[in-house]
């Protein structure tokens, strides 16, 4: 199985970069390369590990096998949707393990939990809701969980099953999670890190693209009879407004929550769940805050300008590795309590695909370097920005196939394998891949193995290899 598997991954392990000349692409292997290959390759068995542990229930995916300090054995709705989506996109993936989490799923649907609702974060290896004190509703599950059943019906279909699964089975937990999303949307709720009361940018944005997505299945399959009590694109439409009201022109970036109840505070607004909603909407190809877009882009480059400052690794770091990146400026929650916060792997990871996607973005449009994303680009490119480019107000546009646009995909794919990186020389030399490392000496920190942590690995991989997880 794995095997087979190892053959896919170092088949699509070249990078590809753009010389200074404009000339075609040319393939390169490299270490790193290399190490994501094998690294994909033991992220997916961990993965693997991770899903139906003995003693759990059929379908239980685990956010970590850590039962102490922390204890992360649990399945969170958000963090297993998040990993179904990923797996289910490689061909490796048994379907009895995509169907079986369906199964869970559907059943937690259906279980009476304290919030007595569908925005209730996390249940027991039994499936059972968990009924200790927590921050609920947090209402991206139910969207993220929508986003995954549909890409779990695309491959369905695409591989030739019996229909009556998707008609039967798939659609009607689709439309009841859809259904709750387009009542609930307006209303505050914990967000992603379960920390903060309020309206979220992230939380929005997952529900704009469940939506969509669930419009166009419907579309495509307009013999699927369903049932809903809502019109998926209009509500769309009226989160993708609220969505544009976090944009903060004076500080220059997206603001991740408004209208706070209770929480954590923070006071900077910013929070990397923002590129990690960017990197989720991109399948959209809609230039709406895609990772190519000017203001996420701004938001990228203020969050690492952050993260500089405040983490003692990101000091004197040597020429081949990248920032670490942790949740937000405020945090400190280190992974078992609170003290002071670290880079998380899934943070880090976040960078690399939203570099890559951007790259992917550009190749197709273009560049077009404004006021608003200007930071991030004289970052990028340093002393090789032209005198126009870094002293005029005007807009430059770099055209796609232009010897521009070339060096700048270069130079944004070095930036972005240093985050790799990264990632490389904090984790575990057996692949292992925790929560988090340790701001000050590096060292991984928080739950083992969180699944997350591989599978937002597997994801940046696979937009570095060009085969980015839709």
């Amino acid at each position: 199985m794995f095997t087979g598997y190892l053959l896919i991954l170092l088949t699509t392990s070249l990078v590809y970069y753009y010389s200074s000349t404009g000339s075609d692409a040319v393939a390169t292997d490299s270490p790193l390369d290399a190490w994501v290959a094998k690294q994909q390759v033991t992220s997916f068995k961990t993965i693997m590990k991770n899903i139906n542990p003995p003693g759990t229930s059929r379908g239980f995916f685990a956010a970590s096998l850590s039962t102490y300090k922390p204890d992360y054995f649990y399945t969170w709705t958000r963090d297993a949707a998040l990993v179904a989506r990923v797996i289910s996109s490689i061909p490796e993936t048994n379907l009895t393990v995509l169907t079986d989490y369906v199964d869970f799923q559907v059943s937690t649907q259906m279980t009476p939990t304290i919030c007595n609702c569908l925005g209730e974060p996390k249940f027991n290896t039994d499936g059972s809701g968990y009924t200790g004190s927590w921050g609920r509703p947090q209402n991206d599950g139910p969207a993220e969980r929508a986003i995954a059943f549909i890409a779990i019906a695309n491959r369905w279909q695409l591989e030739g099953h019996d229909p009556t699964y998707t008609t039967d089975t798939l659609v009607p937990a689709i439309v009841k999670d859809l259904d709750y999303v387009a009542s609930v949307w307006q209303e505050a709720c914990f967000d992603l890190w379960e920390e903060i009361e309020g309206v979220h940018f992230y939380t929005l944005m997952v529900m704009r693209r469940a939506l969509l997505d669930a419009a166009d299945f419907f579309d495509a399959n307009s013999d699927t009879p369903f049932r809903s009590d809502h019109n998926y694109k209009s509500t769309a439409y009226q989160i993708e407004k609220r969505i544009e009201s976090f944009w903060s022109s004076h500080q220059n970036y997206i603001t991740s929550t408004q209208d706070v109840r209770n929480g954590v505070q923070k006071p900077s607004g910013l929070d990397v769940s923002t590129l990690l909603a960017a990197n989720l909407l991109s399948s959209r190809n809609d230039g709406f805050f895609t990772p190519g877009s000017n203001k996420i882009l701004a938001t990228a480059h203020a969050l690492e300008e952050a993260f500089k400052s405040i983490y003692p690794l990101n000091q004197q770091l040597d020429a081949h590795l990248g920032t670490s990146i942790g949740r937000y400026p405020e945090d400190i929650y280190d992974g078992v309590g609170t003290s002071v916060g670290n880079p998380w792997f899934i943070a880090t990871a976040a960078y690399t695909e939203l570099y890559y996607l951007a790259i992917k973005e550009w190749k197709q449009v273009g560049v077009v370097i404004d006021d608003i994303n200007r930071p991030f680009f004289q970052r990028l490119l340093g002393s090789n920005a032209s005198t126009s480019f870094k002293n005029s107000q005007n807009l430059h546009y770099y055209a796609p196939g232009s010897v521009e646009l070339d060096q700048l995909i270069h130079r944004a794919t070095v930036t972005a394998d240093k985050y790799l990186a990264t990632i490389q020389y904090h984790q575990h030399r057996n692949g292992s891949m925790s929560e988090q490392f340790d701001r000050y000496i590096g060292y991984m920190a928080g739950a083992r193995d969180l699944t997350w942590s591989h599978a937002a690995f597997i994801s940046a991989a696979k937009a570095k290899s060009s085969h980015p997880i839709f």
